[in-house]
């Protein structure tokens, strides 16, 4: 007899179905899920039928959209969509795989395709969510022989707080520069603002949401990164004056009213004008960790300004050294060992 299936179509794209057969306790019941409503109908029919030898295991990409469809209502809707972006773009080699025939030599070779085109973040990324999509499969490989690629050195000449004020003063950049640069708010955290966020007798900034990726564009969610990114922090009179002189009606209007791609392509224009190619907006938190550092501000509070959840990303990743402050101790520890070269004599 003929079986009609109501097929649906998930927040990751593929297409879902539930068969089932029996009644009382001895009913079973299956999920059956696809990249097509054609191949969730033939899956269900050999189902019913007990050709269970075709309905599993599925393909690396069927069982990574499972995974994304198990976790929708308790990822971030950013996660999603990098996962779902991961799905379309990464890994490629590996994705029509079937998972249980899946080896070590096949990610491996699908690492090293990417490697081509990828940077070593993105691949690190793929590859902690496929572990993460095997490891929910009970799929065991012996995955110690994966290579991935070096990480990038990244060699470049920080600027200076001084030296990026001067190519933003004046421009539509200023304020979200200066709002990620002197008080270290992300780039979501900026374009998330609203005037309700200031309370003017204090004078604090409170950092309570960010503009985040999705799917369809960009959407607005009511949290921080990390639970230590809500915050609040000092608002300086100069940045307060600025915030003032943006036109609004309400206060839940946006103080930056752009999304962070156009905040960032804005501050990439004015940077490539001044022949600087490799600084992006994300730096301006780096700026601002490394001269915290530079001014000795105590960790605790510099983290707790930053929103960092960790002493190891703070210092590991965002401190970075001025090309000033360094020729400095340069000078101190050469000036230290001319002093036993001169004694020695």
């Amino acid at each position: 007899m003929k079986k009609n299936f109501k097929i649906t179509q998930t927040d990751s794209g593929s297409y879902i179905t539930w068969v089932s057969e029996g009644c009382g306790k001895h009913r079973k019941k299956a999920k059956i899920t696809g990249s097509t409503p054609e191949e969730v109908i033939v899956k269900a029919t050999k189902w019913l039928k007990h050709i269970e030898e075709e309905n599993l295991p599925y393909t690396v990409r069927e069982a990574m959209l499972q995974f994304i469809d198990s976790r929708s209502k308790v990822l971030e809707p950013t996660t999603l969509c990098n996962y779902r972006e991961l799905v379309r773009n990464k890994l490629r080699y590996i994705m029509d795989i079937r998972i249980d025939k899946l080896t070590a030599k096949d990610i491996q070779i699908a690492i090293n395709m990417d490697a081509q085109r990828l940077s070593h973040k993105s691949i690190k990324n793929a590859y902690g969510f496929l572990k993460a999509v095997l490891k929910a499969n009970d799929i065991d490989i012996k995955l110690g022989s994966i290579r991935l690629p070096k990480k990038e050195i990244r060699e470049r000449r920080l600027l200076t707080a001084n030296e990026v004020y001067a190519i933003v003063k004046g421009t539509n950049s200023e304020l979200p520069v200066l709002l990620a640069m002197w008080l270290s708010l992300r780039i979501g955290e900026v374009a998330g603002l609203q005037f309700r966020d200031i309370d003017t007798e204090k004078k604090r900034l409170y950092i309570r949401r960010e503009i985040v990726k999705v799917d369809n564009g960009w959407a607005e969610v009511d949290h921080c990164k990390t639970e230590k990114s809500v915050r609040s922090v000092n608002l300086p009179e100069y940045i307060y004056q600025l915030i003032q002189s943006v036109p609004h009606e309400n206060e839940t209007d946006r103080i930056i009213n752009f999304t962070p791609d156009t905040i960032r392509k804005r501050f990439k224009r004015l940077l490539r004008a001044n022949g600087i190619e490799d600084i992006h907006f994300h730096d301006c938190r780096h700026i601002f960790a490394s001269t915290a550092a530079m001014l000795n501000v105590p960790e605790k509070y510099a983290m707790e300004m930053g929103g960092w959840s960790t002493p190891d990303v703070y210092k590991n990743v965002y401190q970075e050294t001025f090309d000033s402050e360094r020729t400095k101790a340069d000078n101190v520890i050469d000036a230290y060992f001319n002093g036993i070269i001169g004694n020695d004599e």
